[in-house]
C-alpha cells in the first residue's frame, strides 16, 4: 500500500511543481515589462521605515496605477507592484494625479502607522492592514495600515 502512495503522490507532484514554476517564470517575465516611476518618498517619524508612492505602468495595453510600498529607510524601490496599497483611476471614474493613476495622501501616524486616503472612485486592488518590513536579516517591523477616501480630494 505505501508503494502504492508513494506512486500516486510522484504522479500527482510532479505536474504541480512544473505548473508552480511556469507561473513563477511567467510572473518575472511579466515584472520585466512594468515600469515604476516614484512620485513622493515620506519618511517614518522615526526615519527607520518610509513609505514610496509611485506610478505603475505595464505597457501600452495598461493604465497606470498609483502604488504604495512601505520599506526599510535604506531599501530601493524593486520593480515590483506596491506592497500596502495599489488602485487605478477605474477607467476615468476617479481623477487622475501624478503618473496618471489616482492622487493620494499618505500620512504616517507614528513610527508604526500609516494612513493612506484615495479618492472615492479609485478602483482599489490591494490594500491590506498589516504588513511585516524587513528591516535586516534577523528583523521586522509591524506596520498597521488605515486607508480612507477622501470625497474632496482632486
Amino acid at each position: 500500500m505505501s508503494r502504492l502512495l508513494t506512486g500516486v503522490l510522484a504522479i500527482v507532484a510532479v505536474p504541480v511543481v512544473l505548473v508552480g514554476g511556469c507561473l513563477a517564470l511567467v510572473d518575472r517575465a511579466f515584472d520585466g515589462m512594468c515600469a515604476n516611476d516614484e512620485i513622493q518618498t515620506i519618511a517614518s517619524p522615526d526615519g527607520t521605515l518610509k513609505a514610496v508612492v509611485f506610478s505603475r505602468g505595464c505597457g501600452a495595453t495598461t493604465g497606470s496605477s498609483t502604488q504604495v510600498s512601505v520599506l526599510s529607510a535604506n531599501a530601493s524601490l524593486p520593480n515590483r507592484g506596491g506592497n500596502v496599497f495599489v488602485a487605478d483611476t477605474g477607467s476615468g471614474a476617479a481623477p487622475s494625479g501624478p503618473g496618471g493613476g489616482p492622487p493620494l495622501r499618505v500620512v504616517w501616524n507614528g513610527p508604526h502607522a500609516l494612513t493612506i486616503q484615495h479618492p472615492p472612485k479609485a478602483r482599489v486592488f490591494s490594500s491590506p492592514g498589516s504588513l511585516a518590513v524587513r528591516r535586516s536579516l534577523f528583523a521586522s517591523e509591524n506596520i498597521s495600515v488605515r486607508y480612507s477616501s477622501a470625497p474632496g480630494m482632486r
